[in-house]
């Protein structure tokens, strides 16, 4: 069965990632910030190993893909990343910004660099990176939330350029809107049905769709 690596699985989309792709008799890696209190993925039955990770560690991305060297990853799910909260203009919290940059954008990238040998050698071949609606410059028509549009939006360009670069080896490269999903208060999309929905999409895309920004109903996004 294929080989899943999955970030962020402390709690909400990453605990659900590992849950139904371990159910679906996937052997999963779920890399957690602290392994010792995510009990929900810990719960989990099936073929499922727990691993810490920061991803705005990059040391520790390194770390992890070396113990992980020679296992081929079939799917690499970029989960991990800091939503909230919104300060409005004239109340950026840049220490904030900077902290999601890092986890949500440049320890994507590393991510990808440092496990594309590992994707490369699987049969499936894919990188899908969760995104956000939020990411896309077309449809922003509120403002604000400055930090999180702009990780999202840079973590879009990303996608983009893997998707040319991988595109010789074969690497199919995603990026994808969760809808609102409810690990929010005021979201409306289940979980189970947003992770359902993006691995479908995951599943259906072919190589020549690599760069594509879709949502979890398969609907395109504009960048």
């Amino acid at each position: 069965m294929p080989t899943v690596l999955v970030t962020g699985c402390d709690k909400g989309l990453g605990v659900e990632f590992a849950r139904q792709y371990a159910a679906d008799g996937h052997r999963v890696i779920a890399t957690c910030l602290d392994p010792g209190t995510a009990a929900a993925t810990r719960a989990i039955a099936g073929d499922v190993r727990v691993m810490k990770l920061d991803v705005s560690d990059l040391a520790a991305i390194d770390a992890l893909a070396d113990a992980l060297r020679g296992e081929a990853i079939d799917i690499l799910v970029s989960n991990a990343g800091i939503g909230r909260p919104h300060p409005p203009f004239g109340r950026t919290d840049y220490a904030l910004w900077q902290r999601m940059l890092a986890v949500n954008l440049i320890g994507p990238l590393r991510l990808a660099e440092a496990f594309v040998e590992h994707v490369a050698a699987s049969r499936m071949k894919v990188m899908a990176f969760v995104s956000s609606r939020m990411g896309s410059i077309a449809l922003n028509l509120t403002g604000g939330s400055y930090a999180y549009r702009s990780s999202k939006a840079g973590l879009n360009a990303v996608v983009k350029s893997l998707a040319v670069d991988l595109a010789p080896r074969e690497i199919l490269v995603l990026a994808l809107h969760p809808g609102w999903a409810k690990t929010e208060p005021e979201a409306r999309v289940d979980v189970d049905r947003s992770v359902a929905g993006m691995r479908a999409v995951i599943d259906r895309c072919s190589r020549h769709e690599t760069g594509s920004f879709l949502a979890f109903n398969d609907v395109p996004l504009p960048w």
